[in-house]
């Protein structure tokens, strides 16, 4: 039976249950000005995690980002929330905020010492990748040689386990991927990941991937990117396919959404790509031109959509938040 909600009804759902961004795709700088973060809390969001490194930078410059950012969230308190726990996300939605966590992108960030992993924990990181796309000494990239999870990779699992860190497995190659998820004893996710099978590209996951992730109760969250979405189109039904094809295959509980959205930003970007090109390497779309980005403003058009084809209210929650609020309430202990 479809759900007969009508618009009103429909932003209302969006407004009273916990909307969750898995992964914003904001460019880590310590530069930036992260009022730029009022997009998401003024489209219903509740929760968003941002980027405060990736693989291409140094351990220094993630450690000056992070300081950057969580310096800006503690003292634009009157609207953010840093969230160091569940209790806290529950908190800032009672009062209106948004609350904000960080995440890294690759164990370089860690410069070999497995301690940083605390350290990036009691500084509100909540959510580590493995890799970002090229191979380090944890594990290997989605655009490199698989190496898998390295012996050190696997000592990272359960510290990560241990401490509260979400394991995610985006931008990481299919072996690496498959070896985690053996090694991790809690949930683990794909913040920021497209099926294969609806868009082949090889930053996206194949079902085996989406298997074994919802084997450990974790969630996929859909990316945003058009050319993840495919053919550059960011069009909310366009979406919502990728969300139907994860949740025929493992069930709706196992979605959630990572829109990757970056804002315009007042950085050059691309000045900054230009210099490690073997990170987005070529025939992947990278040099697509005008890459869309599908963003919190869908949020509302997406539970529409997934109400008007029949999902039910309790999975139009979980997959615009629950699921990933579940993943979380486990690690984050």
């Amino acid at each position: 039976m479809y759900n007969s909600m009508n618009l009103e009804e429909i932003k209302k759902l969006c407004a009273q249950t916990l909307v969750w961004d898995a992964h914003a795709g904001v460019f880590p700088n310590h530069e930036i000005d992260l009022t730029l973060l009022n997009e998401w809390r003024k489209n219903s969001v509740n929760y968003v995690s941002i980027n405060v490194g990736f693989d291409v930078m140094s351990m220094n410059q993630t450690l000056e980002t992070l300081a950057a950012y969580r310096n800006w969230v503690l003292k634009n308190n009157d609207l953010f929330v840093l969230a160091c726990n569940m209790g806290d996300v529950v908190i800032a939605k009672k009062e209106g905020k948004l609350a904000v966590a960080f995440d890294i992108e690759g164990m370089n960030a860690l410069s070999g010492n497995i301690n940083m992993l605390s350290l990036y924990h009691g500084l509100g990181v909540r959510q580590m990748l493995f890799a970002y796309n090229l191979n380090n000494k944890a594990a290997g990239g989605c655009h490199d040689t698989d190496i898998g999870l390295s012996t050190f990779g696997k000592t990272i699992v359960k510290e990560m386990n241990r401490v509260g860190i979400i394991i995610d497995c985006s931008h990481a190659g299919l072996k690496t991927t498959m070896d985690i998820m053996v090694h991790s004893t809690k949930p683990v996710v794909f913040s920021h990941s497209n099926p294969s099978t609806i868009c082949e590209h090889q930053r996206n996951i194949s079902d085996d991937q989406i298997k074994a992730c919802a084997k450990t109760g974790g969630v996929i969250g859909i990316n945003g990117m058009g050319i993840f979405l495919g053919n550059n189109d960011i069009n909310t039904h366009r979406i919502v396919r990728h969300i139907c094809y994860i949740s025929e295959l493992v069930g709706s509980e196992h979605v959630g959404i990572g829109f990757d959205y970056s804002p315009q930003l007042d950085i050059d970007v691309s000045a900054i790509l230009a210099t490690r090109p073997d990170f987005w390497p070529p025939g992947q779309s990278y040099d697509t031109p005008d890459i869309k980005h599908a963003g919190p403003s869908q949020i509302v058009d997406i539970a529409a959509v997934l109400t008007g084809i029949g999902f039910k209210t309790n999975e139009v929650e979980g997959i615009l938040g629950k699921n990933f609020q579940r993943v979380a309430s486990i690690v984050w202990q």
